[in-house]
């Protein structure tokens, strides 16, 4: 499963673009890079674009994680948005798991969208 990450011009915000099947794990390493990278503390948005995927293999339990550690990485920088575009047929639901536990856990605010534009638009808060 590829992905790739752009930094958006705005400097406030990073798309990362899925393509193919999103295994366990996959999500874990981009995340990973990202929060190693020096522009995290600016950084007012992630848009994780899942749209031209094939299919999503990701359990419960690696989205608890990540909500978890967003938890505490929020404390670093507590205005950072994600949003999350799914594909437009079969979605598979497992964004409405991930803002659960977003917000069980008090981590990132998060939504999802079907297109980048209205992601965008809700992201940098317009």
């Amino acid at each position: 499963m590829p992905h790739k990450m752009k930094n958006e011009s705005n400097g406030l915000g990073v798309v990362i673009t899925f393509s193919g099947i999103v295994k366990e794990g996959e999500i874990h390493k981009a995340d990973e890079k990202l929060d190693s990278d020096k522009i995290f503390s600016k950084m007012r948005y992630q848009i994780w674009d899942f749209s031209k995927i094939k299919d999503i293999k990701v359990s419960f339990d690696e989205l608890r994680y990540h909500a978890i550690k967003d938890s505490s990485v929020a404390r670093k920088n507590p205005d950072k948005r994600i949003a999350i575009i799914v594909r437009k047929k079969s979605s598979s639901g497992l964004d409405n798991v991930f803002h659960a536990y977003e917000k069980a856990w008090r981590g990132y605010e998060s939504e999802t969208f079907t297109d980048i534009e209205a992601a965008r638009k809700w992201a940098r808060n317009d």
